[in-house]
């Protein structure tokens, strides 16, 4: 193997691996969000807020990691964010009030929208342009692992340990910061403009206009995939009856399908433009929804399972590859990553608005797929009214 494709590899692997565990940090929380809400005396409606916070501070950690990137280069910020969101979700495995689990989940959410800034242009930049689409996909699949594995996981420790297992294992991500440091080159891109730290390109007016425009595409994509995997091991324990060890197989099922749909919508932007291939996936998102929550009845909820991660899931392997376009390489890192949590922001209400609406009688099942139709359908309305008037993406 050459250098150059050993630093690819390195670069690409380092990124999805913390792509993988910032999602597995984040998803064990939504594993274990009833256990958590009944030995704190508190509802999933309160419950769900955490989950609102953390996304609401990923847009700080995505700004100063995205700054820091474009300035002293991908690398460190990466390795930082890693150390940084596993340490404090580990401490929730401590935390002695409900309080305390807010605090550090927030804590938690600065470290996980730091990681994927520094980590996915780490990654395209490194990465060859020809099959750029399909390592998008691949990339953001990162994120069905982490949630799968969690899933398995959970199934194995909480029935005899405890949901605080869960935020022991947490802890594990921040041991990636070695190796990321001993092996992983910097962006290659970056190095041939920055011969030292240098301050990084203002962002003008037309980058504002393409973060705005963009963020309002990813929010509705956001939105959309919230509905669905914030509330599913929920809606599997309370509604469904499900115990917690069978969580783990729809789960399972959900990430698989969003595995496939990750990289399927990732390889169909390089054929067709990636504002396309994710209106074509999503468009089918809500009816999928439909069969998971059982309403064709228990035999469909597997194929609903796989087909909903796909539909609602699979456009985010488009994101990192179109982001990249969008932004020449002196700001791109602070272009991708506030329009990424801008859109993450503007969706991080979801949880607990649906929590507030299925716990006053709508009940989870009809909560879900009515957000997730509400959701996938706008944001093919966006599309279809924006693509005209889109910016032109940069040259990379």
């Amino acid at each position: 193997m050459t250098d150059d494709r050993r630093a690819q590899w390195l670069s690409f692997g380092a990124a999805w691996l913390g792509w993988v565990l910032d999602a597995f940090d984040f998803t064990v929380f939504l594993l274990v969000m009833p256990q958590i809400a009944q030995e704190f005396g508190v509802t999933i409606t309160t419950t769900a807020s955490s989950i609102t916070l953390t996304l609401l501070v990923r847009l700080l950690g995505s700004f100063v990691a995205g700054w820091a990137s474009d300035r002293y280069g991908r690398r460190l910020p990466l390795m930082v964010s890693i150390v940084w969101f596993a340490v404090f979700d580990g401490l929730i495995a401590v935390a002695p009030s409900f309080t305390w689990v807010l605090v550090l989940r927030t804590l938690f959410g600065f470290g996980m929208g730091a990681e994927w800034t520094a980590g996915a242009t780490l990654a395209m930049e490194n990465w060859p342009k020809a099959s750029r689409g399909l390592a998008s996909g691949l990339l953001q699949g990162g994120w069905a692992v982490g949630y799968l594995v969690a899933g398995v996981v959970a199934g194995a420790l909480v029935p005899r340990f405890g949901w605080r297992s869960m935020f022991v294992a947490a802890a594990l991500p921040a041991l990636l910061a070695f190796p990321i440091r001993a092996l992983v080159p910097e962006s290659r891109e970056w190095v041939a403009q920055h011969l030292g730290p240098k301050a990084p390109a203002r962002l003008g007016a037309a980058a504002v206009r393409t973060i705005g425009w963009a963020s309002v595409v990813l929010a509705f994509g956001f939105a959309g995939y919230f509905s669905l995997t914030n509330f599913l091991p929920t809606l599997l324990l309370k509604e469904l009856h499900f115990t917690q060890g069978q969580v783990a197989g729809p789960v399972a099922v959900f990430n698989v399908g969003m595995l496939c749909g990750t990289a399927g919508c990732g390889l169909l932007a390089t054929r067709v433009s990636p504002t396309r291939a994710i209106g074509w996936f999503v468009v089918w998102a809500p009816l999928a929804a439909m069969l998971l929550v059982g309403w064709a009845g228990p035999g469909w909820l597997w194929p609903g399972a796989f087909l909903a991660g796909a539909f609602a899931g699979g456009p985010a392997g488009v994101t990192p590859l179109w982001l990249a376009t969008l932004f020449a390489p002196g700001l791109r890192a602070r272009g991708t990553g506030l329009t990424y949590h801008l859109a993450a922001f503007a969706a991080a209400f979801t949880p607990f608005a649906m929590a507030a609406v299925a716990e006053s009688g709508q009940g989870f099942a009809r909560t879900m797929v009515g957000a997730c139709a509400l959701a996938a359908w706008l944001q093919v309305l966006v599309l279809l009214v924006s693509e005209r008037s889109a910016p032109v993406e940069a040259q990379t």
